[in-house]
């Protein structure tokens, strides 16, 4: 899996409030470096997050993103004549604000008489994975949320809007007064070759920003379901074929070494299902495009529960995730939206 920016770092570390006695201290400590150990690991959580958002750390309540109108193109003017002027303003601002995430782990004094430390070294590892996964999911979530809302748990109405207003994938995007409106949701499915993967690419490459310009990006990056094995399989033989996929002609594979296929396991959809996704990843990083923003790395405290006497480990991180922008990425398959013919 492409991974578009440096992982970020979890910093796990700890807080003792009179935490540990001198009889938990020695397990505290080698939980605490157990769980240092697994942020370190290479994780496929974190990959994810990494190939489909901007991650990025934040130090405030939410991040504000805005772009401003571009200047118009150059105009050719009679000898000595002024230069004219553009007016540019702030266009389709976005809050993104930051969610608070918990969870107990617990040891109990029984284990620790039994010298059951590989049991707890166990958890204290699935602990951090937990988080890890945590914000894969969440990421996830909010990408492939067909609404201005997703779901993540039993936390409801998230918001998954973009800089305009509506659905990140919305069959009617607006921009200033006098650009037209457009879709980047198609309910086309993605077929048996590299057709609609093109159609959906071209149109994607003349995506116009908020004042009327064609921008002009390369998508390279195609996102399907975990449990969609048929477009895992098509997607693979797209990306790495010498010849045309689907074809009996034996073109040429113009798409051989252009795409990089993201597989988000944690996006499973309904049997017969087969929506996909496809960005551009320097639009992506250009528009701030999906954003994920670390503003509170996972933080573990550590006490003794003096009901029970059992070690209590509590994890405590912020993060969110949300759109600056749509243009950076187009769904196809989708339920609703605009039908291509």
């Amino acid at each position: 899996m492409e991974v578009l920016m440096d992982k970020v770092k979890m910093g796990i570390f700890s807080k003792s409030s009179g935490a540990a006695n001198d009889y938990w201290n020695e397990w505290a400590d080698m939980i605490q470096m157990k769980m240092k150990d697994t942020d370190n690991e290479k994780n496929n959580d974190d990959e994810l997050v990494n190939a489909l958002f901007n991650v990025k750390k934040s130090k405030r309540f939410g991040e504000k993103i805005a772009g401003l109108s571009t200047f118009g193109n150059f105009e050719a003017v009679d000898e000595g004549a002024e230069a004219p002027a553009d007016t540019l303003k702030e266009t389709e601002p976005k809050l993104i604000t930051h969610s608070e995430f918990k969870k107990l782990f617990e040891v109990t004094k029984t284990m620790k008489e039994d010298l059951q430390f590989d049991i707890v070294a166990t958890k204290a590892a699935a602990y951090v994975r937990a988080y890890k996964r945590s914000r894969a999911e969440f990421a996830s979530a909010a990408l492939t949320s067909a609404a201005k809302t997703f779901t993540y748990g039993s936390k409801t109405g998230l918001d998954s809007t973009t800089a305009d207003g509506l659905a990140l994938f919305d069959k009617a995007h607006t921009g200033l007064t006098g650009v037209a409106t457009q879709s980047n949701v198609f309910t086309n499915a993605f077929g048996n070759d590299d057709a609609m993967l093109n159609r959906l690419a071209n149109i994607g490459m003349n995506f116009k920003n908020a004042t009327g310009h064609v921008m002009g990006y390369t998508f390279d990056t195609l996102i399907v379901p975990g449990n969609a094995y048929r477009l895992i399989t098509l997607g693979k033989k797209i990306i790495n074929s010498d010849q045309q996929v689907g074809s009996s002609f034996n073109d040429v594979n113009v798409n051989k070494g252009i795409w990089k296929l993201v597989v988000d396991h944690h996006w499973q959809v309904a049997e017969g299902s087969e929506p996909y996704i496809i960005m551009s990843s320097q639009a992506n990083k250009d528009l701030m495009g999906s954003m994920f923003y670390d503003r509170t790395p996972l933080e573990i405290e550590q006490d003794v529960d003096v009901r029970t006497q059992n070690l209590i480990s509590s994890g405590r991180g912020r993060f969110s995730a949300g759109f600056g922008d749509w243009r950076h990425i187009i769904m196809g398959g989708a339920a609703a939206g605009t039908e291509l013919t």
